[in-house]
């Protein structure tokens, strides 16, 4: 059974959260909220809503980390600032898992995730990251809130998302993933692939 998932959060990468929160600012012309830092990935945040229940997340390395691994290494390494990934949301992440196993793809988690905000809060969720392809962050990982608050109830209001869809020069395949798990984003073939979010008049794209 194709399991029930949305839509969650953008991640717009930055090698600097100043730098990262400027450019967004300067093209929504709203300034997304400190949020906080994620201990275990070495990255910092500002969040800002996008309406309709889906976020968009500036994401950077953290000052004073200075043995970045994984996904905070890759924002350090940008040149400018971008759409560098997405995720989606999903109650039951269990059977999110069952079907990307069903479709040949290798399911890792759930896994806990944490953050403290500015006020001390402590927010939990957890994550189902997909392996198994080669598609890297046009796969997106999958996300429950639980209890905690959605963070585009709780950020900043801007302006709202439009649209959000994929470029890929494996545009069949890569729908094909997406139908699997349950997704429904356009995907349109291209040379290069590419990430867009129409919001509002304004769009951002990446990687």
């Amino acid at each position: 059974m194709t399991p029930e998932v949305a839509l969650d959060h953008l991640l717009f990468g930055a090698p600097d959260l100043d730098v990262g929160v400027r450019e967004v600012t300067a093209q929504l012309g709203v300034a997304p909220a400190p949020g906080g830092v994620h201990p275990t990935m070495g990255t910092t945040n500002a969040l800002l809503s996008l309406g309709g229940g889906v976020y968009l997340e500036v994401l950077a390395p953290a000052p004073g980390h200075t043995e970045l691994r994984g996904f905070g290494q890759q924002l350090a390494g940008l040149e400018t600032p971008a759409l560098v990934n997405w995720a989606a949301q999903a109650s039951d992440l269990q059977a999110v898992a069952a079907a990307a196993a069903a479709a040949g793809l290798a399911p890792f988690g759930p896994v806990p995730g944490s953050r403290r905000t500015a006020t001390g809060e402590l927010l939990e969720w957890r994550m189902l990251l997909i392996g198994g392809h080669d598609f890297g962050t046009f796969i997106p990982f999958f996300i429950d809130w639980g209890a905690t608050p959605h963070p585009s109830i709780t950020s900043p209001a801007g302006p709202r998302l439009i649209r959000f869809s994929v470029t890929h020069p494996r545009a069949a395949e890569l729908s094909g993933h997406y139908r699997a798990l349950g997704l429904d984003i356009e995907v349109a073939e291209g040379p290069a692939p590419r990430f867009t979010a129409e919001i509002e008049g304004v769009v951002l794209t990446g990687p």
